[in-house]
């Protein structure tokens, strides 16, 4: 077998997440990867807001590029330790919820600016400075990852997810709590807010959806209950790709794939999913294995999709025409679980192998990242 060559158009999250994985494939199968080349255009703006992780994308950054999650020289992506995610306002029962990782795994929130800089200057691929507009034409690779972003998307090869949320209004503050260990995800009146913690300050994001509330009123609300200075808002489809494999030799990744809002960090998680899921096919063309390579991702993207709105099914200590939407929204989508549901409530003293042995026994359905019984806690707390 030829070795190969695999070329990765942009340099964000994807992109980069992307490459790190593919460069660790390439150290255990040194016989099958030539080399990994960048093209990104430098005029090209990076993503500026914070980004949480799972924790497999915090391992794969912290063993290729040397990164050390704490103040110093050594933390060159700006990165705070994410223990996991405090849910504030969210269903009727306690004020808060902290979702932890299970130990000893740990999850980061980091800078994509800095993780940009850090992986082009790695020394581990070629990096080509050039604008891509045709990957098929332009790059001669075995396999090309376009990861070039959400922009000038053709509607038709594109689903519709179902989520309540299609707004978004940014802030930054400078300054962070060294106790501020997690993300938090902060109902409010109109939809949630993240606050994620970088070494830079901390990135806030106030998600709405603007056919309920408008702007205006969200804007206030996020002056009101952060204390912040509001400095950018975007408009938001939450889409899946019908097909990652496009033309005869490009995938898409990132936000050129789908994109579904940041509950739970499910992004960078699912880039990293993505692409050891196509790992195989850079050695095996068969149209047939592409197609049920596509078709995994398909319910892989499905899965977060329903485990997202399974958090709004609970409610929020706010009665307000969103919350109303978003939870007949959330259980419309997930009545199939409902069964699955009643068992697990019917059975809290139930231990954690035998709910695994429902699921495996009932054929119940996991949360791509998440196993089914991550949910457990949270529909007996919030």
């Amino acid at each position: 077998m030829s070795k190969k060559k695999v070329a990765i158009v942009g340099a964000g999250n994807a992109a980069c997440i992307t490459a790190l994985s593919y460069h660790l494939e390439g150290r255990v199968k040194t016989d099958h990867l030539d080399k990994i080349q960048i093209y990104y255009d430098p005029n090209t703006p990076i993503e500026r807001v914070g980004q949480g992780t799972t924790p497999p994308v915090a391992k794969l950054i912290s063993q290729l590029l040397y990164n050390y999650f704490a103040p110093g020289k050594n933390n060159k992506i700006k990165a705070t330790i994410k223990s996991g995610v405090m849910y504030e306002n969210w269903g009727k029962n306690t004020p808060s919820h902290f979702h932890p990782f299970i130990m000893p795994n740990g999850a980061c929130h980091y800078s994509p600016h800095s993780l940009s800089e850090r992986t082009l200057k790695s020394g581990f691929f070629e990096v080509i400075e050039k604008r891509i507009d045709d990957p098929e034409s332009e790059i001669d690779a075995d396999m090309i990852w376009d990861c070039r972003g959400k922009h000038e998307r053709d509607d038709s090869l594109y689903r519709k997810l179902i989520n309540p949320l299609n707004s978004a209004i940014l802030a930054n503050k400078k300054g962070v709590d060294p106790t501020h260990l997690y993300t938090r995800s902060v109902a409010t009146p109109n939809g949630w807010t993240f606050v994620i913690p970088t070494l830079d300050g901390a990135s806030y994001g106030y998600l709405y959806n603007d056919t309920i509330t408008s702007k205006e009123r969200a804007e206030k609300n996020f002056i009101e209950l952060f204390d912040v200075v509001p400095d950018g808002h975007l408009k938001f489809d939450n889409y899946m790709v019908k097909n990652v494999f496009q033309g005869e030799r490009t995938v898409l990744n990132g936000n050129k794939m789908c994109f579904i809002e940041p509950l739970e960090a499910t992004s960078t998680g699912f880039y990293h999913v993505v692409g050891g899921a196509v790992w195989n096919t850079l050695f095996y063309s068969d149209r047939k294995q592409k197609e049920s390579c596509n078709a995994w991702i398909q319910r892989d993207i499905d899965k977060i999709q329903n485990f997202i709105l399974r958090h709004y099914s609970s409610g929020s200590k706010y009665n307000t025409p969103f919350w109303r939407y978003a939870k007949k929204l959330a259980e419309n989508t997930w009545q199939r679980d409902i069964e699955y549901l009643q068992i697990m409530k019917a059975s809290s003293k139930i231990s954690s192998e035998k709910l695994w042995e429902i699921e495996i026994n009932n054929n119940i359905p996991d949360y791509s990242q998440w196993s089914a019984t991550s949910l457990h806690n949270w529909e007996e707390i919030v």
